[in-house]
């Protein structure tokens, strides 16, 4: 798999060390789980210094496609939602406009995520929907703030909508808004959240794609609106 028809020739090495190993990640060459050569072994693979190699493996660490195990070895693995969010957690922290933002984006996808989950569900994704529904109502009924309920909500209605870009996206928001949610968002109002959710299930299995993204545009505003308020009393 590793021979001298790896070579390198351009001037810029470990960039071109982590075009190269990416695409034998994508093309099924290495796959999740696999150990990467010794680095000795693969610097010579692939002419480069030792040096330009680590780099490379420190690039592919921070895109989630490696994992370095001390004392094991660098092992092939795919990206998750935590890894792909890691670089925006210090954007929120250190920008307040980002939060605002990021809720705008919200605002321009989850609506059509919403009106395609409509179209799309089954018998099956309406027994999930009443599942989760069932979830937050016990927690609004013992005056509890929805936490993870909320954004495992949104997740399945990305599940039910069926495009695995958007729920790739969906599941890369999560840990942002998790954070989010906790710095930003206020807890007082859980059963505005929650009659939003019932609303908005009910659309989807209704196969209401209008009503659907117009209660998700709805509750989108209504978090927004939470954060400013949370900013005002700050």
């Amino acid at each position: 798999m590793f021979d001298e028809g790896l070579a390198v020739k351009r001037s810029k090495l470990s960039d071109e060390v982590v075009a190269r190993l990416m695409r034998m990640i994508r093309d099924g060459q290495l796959q999740p789980g696999d150990r990467l050569p010794a680095e000795r072994q693969l610097a010579q693979s692939f002419q480069v210094s030792r040096a330009s190699l680590r780099d490379a493996i420190r690039h592919l660490e921070l895109l989630g496609y490696v994992e370095v195990r001390q004392g094991d070895g660098t092992v092939v693995r795919l990206p998750d939602a935590a890894t792909l969010s890691q670089p925006f957690q210090g954007l929120l922290e250190g920008h307040p406009q980002a939060a605002t933002d990021l809720l705008q984006f919200r605002r321009m996808l989850e609506p059509e995520v919403a009106a395609l989950a409509a179209e799309r569900c089954t018998p099956r994704h309406a027994e999930h929907l009443d599942a989760a529904i069932a979830t937050q109502r016990a927690r609004v009924e013992r005056g509890e703030r929805l936490g993870i309920e909320d954004v495992e909500f949104h997740q399945l209605i990305a599940g039910i909508a069926g495009n695995a870009t958007v729920l790739q996206v969906i599941e890369t928001l999560r840990s942002l808004l998790e954070e989010m949610r906790v710095k930003h968002l206020a807890g007082d109002k859980p059963k505005l959240g929650f009659d939003h959710h019932v609303r908005i299930a009910r659309a989807i299995k209704d196969g209401d794609a209008v009503a659907a993204s117009g209660v998700m545009r709805e509750h989108l505003a209504a978090v927004e609106d939470s954060m400013f308020d949370v900013e005002a009393s700050s």
